[in-house]
């Protein structure tokens, strides 16, 4: 569950088919945060009429399901309430929020007046929280870094154009394989490969940056590899360019702050 995905649950419920749903968790994957602006307008839409908690439920898990991005990487695997209370405070103290609230064992607890639509969204946010850690428990099997579905799944899950879903395979095999790599080995003239992508709505660089930053996560989260070694693994140049793609895909939260929740749970 990013901190995106209660927006696009909002936006679900009143969803066109044209949306494409295998580019819109790409971008979810590199920025999984909503500017303020935007929330608001969401909300405001909906405040007259406010979803009820049951119509919310559905897409929430559908779309948590195939969430990429760090936190919902983290989510996927959380076990214990501690860790997701760390995650909210790291949101809370990196991220800008519409109005701040207390995450707690017996719930999230707004610390002042809130709308009716933000009400429904953090009951929906505790009822989410329910559903992962009992999911967690249920599985028997130890967070792993091979755990999950990865973005060529969700390509292929989507029924994504096969260009797009050679492109996931291709990066995912070839970490620090670069663009013009890619265009040789599908045997596309780079301006051509660029007009092909352009034609799907979607850059074989913003593929190539998903790939990276979603394998990236699962070894943050789930083993003890430093930074720099990861960033070597996953394409990085080296410790600092990854930690400046994952707090631009977290919205300013921190690899630390991860691994802080992730350490609470064991």
């Amino acid at each position: 569950m990013s901190y995106s995905l209660p927006m696009r649950v909002l936006e679900t419920l009143h969803r066109k088919a044209s949306v494409n749903l295998f580019q819109e968790n790409v971008a979810n994957v590199l920025a999984s945060n909503v500017a303020l602006d935007r929330k608001q307008r969401i909300m405001n839409a909906m405040e007259g009429a406010p979803p009820s908690l049951q119509s919310m439920e559905g897409p929430w898990r559908e779309l948590a399901c195939l969430d990429l991005s760090p936190t919902g990487l983290f989510f996927s695997q959380t076990r214990k309430y501690a860790g997701i209370t760390e995650i909210w405070n790291a949101y809370s103290t990196y991220t800008d929020v519409l109005d701040p609230s207390v995450c707690q064992e017996q719930g999230i607890h707004p610390t002042k007046t809130i709308s009716k639509v933000h009400f429904r969204l953090l009951e929906g946010y505790g009822t989410f929280f329910d559903h992962c850690l009992h999911q967690s428990r249920l599985n028997p099997y130890p967070p792993s870094v091979r755990h999950g579905f990865t973005l060529k799944d969700v390509a292929r899950i989507f029924n994504a154009p096969m260009l797009l879903q050679d492109a996931c395979d291709f990066f995912l095999a070839y970490p620090r394989s670069k663009v013009s790599d890619l265009y040789t080995a599908l045997g596309l003239h780079p301006r051509t490969g660029e007009r092909r992508f352009a034609s799907e709505g979607i850059s074989a660089l913003a593929i190539k940056r998903a790939c990276a930053i979603s394998s990236a996560s699962r070894y943050i989260l789930w083993s003890d590899l430093t930074l720099a070694e990861i960033a070597a693994k996953c394409g990085y140049t080296d410790g600092a360019h990854l930690h400046h793609e994952f707090r631009r895909s977290t919205g300013g939260i921190p690899p630390a702050a991860y691994r802080r929740a992730v350490r609470v749970q064991h």
